[in-house]
């Protein structure tokens, strides 16, 4: 998939070519391939983003975008658009990190949020209903900026809203990259801390597990993951909640350890899939958010119609 990626665009320019002509490799490095490791790394990030958060609430369908932290995120990156033009510092938007950072602190402010309302609500619906509060209070927000920002900032962020893996500067990619690999590092040293809570918090402390700290290395881990996609590809719908199930589903496999290598593969496999898909079609490619919707929706349907298959509390 990854070489497939490389080989399809609207000009007609092979792998081989950049071997022999200029404009070909100048075509495949500069574009193509920033444009696949971004597909990749999404692949990396939303669908283990996705099951940390649903191991840390033991919610089924816990996601960055079901629960509104992809909107959150998305707010501190609409900030730092529509700001740029309020204050006239337009190259803003050319300082990768600074959009990772507000798109960090987006998410993280809607994480806090979340785990606020889960303490008090022991209910997947109204987990959900929060979710959409949160992603409501973004949207209203970021109307508000959109009403007194520059028509050209308007649609900057438009399209940004609609997902892309194209248009990456290498540094862009670097910096993706980083975060990416952070918030993996981060994760890994949740693992054990997850297959202990999965027996009770009381076998957890029997283990020497600290609990409060686990979870909040999962919120970290959840916010810079879903913040470094959020920011440099946008708020890419449903990979986070599809790909655990997928996983579960096809693998049936349970173990923490095994699950998190498999989310990862498949994750990766997926998003250069849709990314391959968006490229096929002849009048340009698609927003990559019109492909994961496609895909994704009728697995929430399916697992809404089969709540009690994933009923992890009883």
């Amino acid at each position: 998939m990854f070489f497939l990626n490389l080989q399809i665009g609207n000009a007609d320019v092979s792998i081989l070519d950049v071997f022999q002509n200029e404009v070909a490799n100048k075509l495949v490095l500069d574009y193509r391939l920033p444009k696949t490791i971004a597909a990749l790394l999404a692949g990396i990030a939303l669908p283990v983003s996705g099951l940390l958060l649903q191991e840390l609430f033991r919610n089924p369908l816990a996601d960055p975008s079901v629960l509104g932290i992809t909107s959150a995120s998305g707010l501190g990156v609409g900030i730092v658009i529509f700001l740029s033009a309020t204050l006239g510092l337009t190259s803003m938007l050319n300082n990768p990190w600074l959009l990772c950072l507000a798109s960090f602190f987006g998410a993280m402010s809607g994480l806090i949020i979340i785990v606020f309302f889960s303490l008090r609500i022991n209910s997947t619906s109204g987990l959900i209903i929060v979710g959409m509060m949160v992603a409501g209070l973004a949207s209203a927000i970021i109307g508000i900026l959109q009403f007194f920002a520059p028509s050209e900032k308007i649609k900057t962020f438009l399209i940004w809203t609609f997902g892309s893996m194209s248009g990456l500067s290498w540094t862009q990619i670097g910096v993706f990259s980083f975060m990416v690999l952070l918030g993996i590092f981060i994760s890994l040293f949740t693992l054990k801390g997850i297959s202990g809570m999965r027996l009770g918090e009381s076998y957890a402390h029997t283990m020497g597990i600290n609990i409060y700290n686990v979870r909040w290395l999962i919120l970290i881990s959840s916010a810079v993951l879903t913040a470094s996609a959020t920011a440099f590809v946008g708020p890419v719908a449903f990979i986070g909640l599809a790909i655990p199930h997928i996983c579960r589903i096809l693998f049936k496999r349970t173990a923490i350890g095994q699950l998190y290598t498999l989310v990862i593969l498949t994750g990766i496999f997926s998003m250069l899939l849709f990314s391959w898909i968006a490229q096929i079609f002849p009048n340009g490619s698609l927003p990559i958010n019109i492909i994961t919707s496609l895909i994704g929706a009728p697995i929430v349907m399916s697992i809404l119609l089969n709540r009690k298959q994933y009923n992890w509390n009883e």
